[in-house]
């Protein structure tokens, strides 16, 4: 599904990174793909090769604690303040002063925050699906006081959860990676953020005849996501979710005053029409961040170049040879 990796040592992990280059002269900033919650590099299987056609080197690396890549034990090692110097390290090792970086879902988080924690090392950023998730508030209390001790974030906090994720991860990959066929899907079965949809998580327990819409994977894909999550299970990712109050730490320091400064690189933002996690109406507020910021949307729900790889491929093709 992927090419061979190459490895790289960054300031506490060592990454797996997938990359395809052009076959004529490279343009000279690269593109590094992020990916989200529950994923891998081979989320942006489909992006790989066309982005490569185009002219640009492309990296898609398994993230910190997923996959092939490792990280270390400690949850608060997982915040924007690391993971954003992961991907300067992978733009540096590949020999580029810049980078345009493209996130999905928690990936997405990387990619906005890039212009503020590395702005030396980013050209653009694209983000797909993910509002830009600062909160003046800590977000744990702000998540329980709004959708109650039920929800997601909580429960991915927990040992227990952790243990139910692991049990059967082919099991997971079919709970998750699900489109919607007309009574929603495991991520929201309402469509709406609301209380019930923030608990999703919960309905991992049930049957799986229980279960809207139909997976998005094929037998192959699902093995492939399945074993890598049987070699190490889902701590890593989930310590993504643990260090969240960290990023808010980390967005204190940086903005102690509240005023979030707009970002001079370009931006672009693929909003998913369907998806009710990261809703589109939550990516209102992005024209505040940047000076050149453009969003497009897109029919698909959370899964978005997943559901849709040619409509993906059409907007990140068009948007980035338009600016680089």
């Amino acid at each position: 599904m992927l090419p061979e990796p190459r490895f790289v040592d960054t300031d506490g992990a060592r990454l797996a990174v997938f990359e395809a280059k052009p076959t004529r002269p490279e343009r000279e900033v690269c593109v590094v793909l992020c990916h989200g919650f529950p994923e891998l590099a081979a989320s942006w299987r489909h992006q790989l090769q066309p982005i490569a056609d185009a002219g640009f080197h492309v990296m898609a690396p398994d993230m910190r604690g997923y996959g092939l890549s490792d990280g270390p034990e400690d949850p608060r090692a997982y915040s924007i303040r690391e993971t954003t110097a992961d991907v300067a390290a992978l733009i540096a090792d590949a020999g580029y002063e810049r980078a345009v970086v493209v996130g999905h879902d928690f990936g997405g988080m990387v990619s906005w925050n890039m212009p503020y924690l590395q702005p030396d090392s980013v050209a653009g950023v694209i983000t797909l699906n993910t509002p830009f998730g600062y909160s003046r508030e800590n977000p744990i209390e702000k998540y329980l006081d709004a959708y109650g001790p039920r929800n997601y974030v909580a429960h991915f906090q927990t040992r227990e959860c952790e243990e139910q994720l692991d049990k059967d991860p082919e099991r997971t990959f079919r709970f998750f990676m699900r489109a919607d066929t007309g009574s929603g899907t495991n991520l929201s079965r309402t469509g709406r953020h609301d209380p019930d949809s923030m608990a999703y998580i919960h309905w991992l327990a049930d049957e799986e005849s229980t279960w809207p819409g139909e997976v998005i994977m094929g037998e192959a894909e699902l093995r492939y996501y399945a074993d890598a999550y049987a070699r190490r299970g889902f701590r890593g990712g989930l310590n993504w979710y643990r260090s969240i109050e960290r990023n808010w730490e980390v967005h204190t320091e940086m903005f102690p005053d509240g005023a979030i400064p707009r970002a001079g690189v370009p931006a672009l933002l693929i909003s998913a029409r369907r998806d009710p996690i990261c809703h589109p109406m939550l990516t209102d507020n992005l024209l505040q961040y940047f000076d050149d910021f453009e969003r497009r949307m897109i029919d698909t729900g959370h899964w978005t170049q997943l559901e849709d790889p040619t409509g993906t491929n059409a907007i990140l093709l068009e948007w980035l040879t338009r600016h680089f």
